[in-house]
């Protein structure tokens, strides 16, 4: 066997080898997908069923559409909870949230596009 066969043959292996770490790491990654989707559904799943035990599901869905968008206001706040709490425990803070409630159903319910409304 000469040199060059040499090199050719461990050129090959060398490729075939890589090829075989390529397909092994696709796998892992395929898995990881996989369970991260496994995860996101399951959470999905226990925050529904969260909303369902609070009794939040007998209102309608552009009503939970603004309360989610007004609670994710308070996704950077440290301690939402006491935030939420202390503004419904304050009457003028209860008002505000009532309004900003209306203000996103309004905005739900007649939906606009550059400013201007667009026809159901």
């Amino acid at each position: 066997m000469t040199r060059e066969e040499r090199a050719a043959k461990r050129e090959q292996r060398l490729k075939d080898e890589l090829e075989a770490k390529s397909r092994e790491l696709a796998q892992v990654q395929a898995a990881q997908r996989a369970a991260a989707r496994a995860t996101g559904v399951k959470r999905r799943q226990r925050v529904g069923t969260l909303a369902d035990a609070a009794g939040l599901l007998v209102w309608e869905d552009t009503t939970l559409a603004g309360l989610f968008q007004i609670l994710a206001k308070l996704r950077e706040t440290p301690d939402p909870v006491a935030v939420l709490e202390g503004l419904l425990a304050d009457p003028a803070g209860a008002a505000m949230v009532g309004l900003a409630l209306d203000t996103v159903e309004d905005a739900l319910a007649s939906p606009t596009v550059g400013g201007e409304q667009i026809a159901r």
